[in-house]
């Protein structure tokens, strides 16, 4: 937790400027009960649009394709504009594929990390394009028989699966001995990059293209495109694409990159984060003590990367009982810590401490922003608290949900076959 002095910054009545102004939070307490993760169709769309929309005017339209990774949201409800705008999803695990492909989802690339000689085998028969992550992996496809190879490279020197850059050379002889070419490759770079550090990637890019493989069909520039959770404005929240995009065209023209090759992408947090959100209750009133002032919820902490391990500030609104949001009256708050609802030590949803409005009450609820990503996914469900549901605004702003609550029995997140509209 934070100092006083290190209070994460209130937000005021600004819901109205967000996609969360025109929701009917009531309706989606009332039915389904908090906490609840709420997602909005019409904000993915958007931001798959913003990329789309910045690689044409780069004159890059034919040769940008977006892979969506699908394990930091993970529902196929939520997903469906992905296929609106002819992008794909990226896997990782063979359940991934079984579960999408119920769903009708058939565009895909896959990059599993470290895996078996079994789950090769299980990839290969797919026909999708696999980024293999060692040169064990890759002898052992080119041995099986596999109709092409793709690899993915460890720019970092990391101890993140891939293929180191030292390896280049002898990645690209062991595929001359088998008479094979590689078909792709993508190049982890970290995450939460900004626009001047993924920018000068492009150029390690293209060098390892020209140097090594000269003759890949498609070059995967993978994800790590930041993503600023601390800004209310869309404009200053979001990856600078058009800039980047423009960059990035300027980089393939004067290296000569051939125009056939295509480019890939893996956006995650810039697509998905500030489609979702979190609602919890507020279930006493502040309780102040020698220690610290706290805000006890109904929630319970979740791996939110953004937040726990990267300490990144979402940003809140309070809510009274009829879920109206609580204006800042100009005369601050309290600095209190969000708990959840165990008795774990370090069952804060939040890393930092908040500013608690005048107010909020045992009958209040707070919204956090920008949950779109991992935040529902990797739900902590120990001590037994079940995960929450999950409700979609789809395009007409018509409420569903998609996964159910978990019971006492059953505390998995709950995907539902279909979506189910929540009755007036």
């Amino acid at each position: 937790m934070t100092s006083d002095h290190e209070v994460a910054p209130e937000s005021g009545a600004r819901l109205a400027s967000t996609w969360l102004g025109g929701v009917d939070l009531k309706r989606i307490s009332d039915h389904v009960g908090t906490p609840v993760f709420i997602y909005s169709e019409e904000q993915l769309l958007r931001n798959l649009q913003r990329i789309t929309s910045a690689a044409a005017a780069a004159g890059l339209a034919d040769r940008v394709q977006l892979y969506i990774p699908f394990f930091p949201n993970s529902n196929p409800h939520v997903l469906r504009p992905t296929q609106k705008v002819g992008a794909g999803l990226l896997l990782q695990v063979p359940g991934e594929y079984e579960i999408l492909s119920r769903f009708g989802y058939d565009n895909f690339i896959i990059s599993p990390g470290h895996v078996s000689d079994e789950e090769i085998a299980f990839w290969a028969k797919t026909g999708y394009t696999t980024f293999l992550s060692s040169l064990d992996e890759v002898a052992y496809a080119l041995q099986a028989g596999a109709a092409s190879i793709s690899a993915r490279i460890d720019s970092l020197g990391s101890q993140k699966p891939g293929i180191k850059m030292t390896e280049l050379r002898r990645l690209s002889e062991l595929l001359t001995r088998h008479g094979c070419q590689l078909e792709c490759f993508e190049v982890y770079c970290g995450s939460g990059n900004s626009r001047d550090a993924m920018i000068g990637v492009i150029e390690t890019m293209f060098t390892i293209f020209r140097k090594y493989f000269p003759d890949a069909q498609s070059i995967n520039f993978a994800g790590g495109y930041g993503f600023a959770y601390d800004k209310w404005a869309e404009s200053e929240k979001h990856f600078a694409w058009a800039d980047y995009f423009a960059q990035l065209r300027a980089a393939a023209d004067r290296m000569h990159i051939p125009d056939q090759v295509r480019f890939l992408f893996e956006p995650a947090r810039d697509v998905l984060a500030d489609t979702g959100a979190l609602l919890v209750g507020v279930k006493r009133d502040l309780i102040t003590n020698p220690i610290a002032s706290v805000l006890v919820t109904d929630g319970s902490r979740m791996l939110m990367p953004s937040a726990q391990l990267r300490d990144r500030r979402h940003n809140v609104a309070f809510l009274d009982a009829g879920l109206t949001e609580i204006a800042d009256s100009g005369r601050g708050g309290v600095p209190a810590a969000v708990r959840g609802r165990t008795i774990l030590r370090h069952d804060y949803i939040l890393p930092a401490e908040y500013l608690v409005p005048e107010g909020v009450n045992s009958h209040s609820y707070l919204l956090i922003l920008d949950a779109g990503v991992y935040c529902a996914t990797q739900h902590m469900e120990f001590l037994n608290v079940p995960p929450a549901p999950e409700v979609l605004v789809d395009l007409g702003g018509e409420l569903h949900m998609v996964s159910s609550r978990g019971d006492d029995l059953d505390k998995w997140r709950n995907l539902l076959p279909d979506r189910q509209p929540l009755r007036r």
